[in-house]
């Protein structure tokens, strides 16, 4: 059996429909443990054992009909048309040849299978073994490999004998609620914060072929390592977590979680709710390293496009009432999220700026910042 935080962070990913690579050796538990996790979260599941299938499997079979040729899909394909929602589980994926692998490519990444556009609700689970214990098996190319979370998936010895004498016990299951997209924008502006100040960290192909069938750093893993931590934290696995660890170290690698975690970890943020909520009397945080965080997570959450139009002009008129705050006291500080904020000014706002804005407006205007160019 794997851990704890292993099997945590694999159902974020299945719910928060985020493609999810599993590495362990044969007979390790992956893809009972995945079956288990399915029933759990009533999600109907299909095995795809890539390693005896074409490109055209995947791609399509070519079929005459009266209108031209379509690209027949596989029957899974159909019957998650009909569920509409499951998980499709590409076994033996890294022993498929690159050609094969890359056919798969347009179905999880791409949502169609052969000319059927798959669900939304549709998540992709792979399964692999390293290369180490795996004969005949292929490295990922640095573009398929970047598209997944990549977990490992070790066997504990004291676990695996407990569950030889007492019985196995069910997997733990840690729901996402409802509204757990709300949070992403504040992850995003945390994450984006961090770049900020490490920018060396956002893109970093490895060297060898190996490394980079694995987790790497790039625009693309960080996105989703952002995603990934909002819907961990609404499943009860906050930052500070070990699930949340393997997350991140799956989207970015480990040399990337370790910095971000170090950096996220010390900062102990408020919710960027609260600011949003009361920007006028909320504590601000003490620290510099603290306080621009905490400016990049505000303007985040407060440009979030998925809030009805009432809210949007709300929270942006808000985040300006925190800049304002801060602007005052310690000046350049709050630029970069002024910045972002002046750029990407809300239509529904309609350039009528709260008052705060006008009495900042000369700091806003040494800093060059034009809302005429807000999009």
């Amino acid at each position: 059996m794997s851990s704890t935080a292993d099997i945590i962070a694999t159902q974020v990913c299945i719910q928060a429909r985020t493609p999810v690579f599993l590495w362990g050796g044969p007979g390790t538990g992956k893809t009972a443990t995945l079956e288990q996790l399915a029933e759990a979260l009533n999600e109907p599941l299909w095995t795809v054992i890539l390693s005896i299938r074409e490109p055209s499997d995947q791609g399509g079979l070519p079929q005459i009909t009266e209108n031209g040729v379509k690209l027949h899909p596989p029957r899974w394909a159909y019957e998650l048309k009909k569920t509409k929602h499951g998980i499709v589980f590409w076994d033996e994926f890294n022993t498929a040849p690159p050609t094969t692998q890359s056919s798969a490519l347009r179905v999880v990444h791409g949502g169609w299978a052969g000319d059927e556009k798959l669900p939304a609700a549709t998540s992709h689970v792979a399964a692999g073994n390293p290369p180490e214990v795996s004969t005949g098996g292929y490295d990922l190319t640095s573009a398929i490999a970047n598209r997944w979370v990549h977990i490992n998936w070790p066997v504990d010895p004291n676990q695996w004998a407990e569950g030889m004498v007492a019985g196995f016990p069910a997997p733990p299951i840690a729901r996402l609620r409802a509204n757990w997209k709300e949070g992403i924008a504040a992850k995003q502006g945390v994450v984006a914060s961090f770049i900020r100040r490490r920018g060396e960290h956002l893109y970093a192909l490895p060297e060898s072929a190996t490394e980079q069938g694995r987790a790497w750093r790039s625009p693309r893993t960080w996105t989703m390592s952002a995603h990934l931590l909002a819907a961990a934290e609404s499943a009860g696995h906050g930052p500070k977590s070990e699930a949340a660890r393997v997350l991140v170290a799956g989207c970015v690698g480990e040399v990337g979680q370790n910095e971000f975690s170090k950096w996220y970890v010390n900062l102990d943020l408020r919710d960027p709710e609260e600011y949003l909520r009361n920007p006028l009397n909320t504590p601000l945080p003490k620290r510099q390293d603290q306080t621009m965080a905490t400016l990049d997570s505000v303007a985040g959450a407060a440009l979030d496009r998925g809030k009805k139009k009432a809210q949007r002009i709300e929270r942006y008129y808000a985040a300006w009432k925190v800049l304002g705050r801060i602007l005052k006291s310690q000046g350049d500080i709050a630029i970069p999220a002024a910045r972002t904020l002046a750029v990407n000014m809300p239509p529904e706002v309609d350039r009528a700026l709260p008052p705060e804005v006008e009495d900042i407006l000369p700091l806003l205007e040494k800093a060059n910042i034009d809302f005429s160019t807000a999009v």
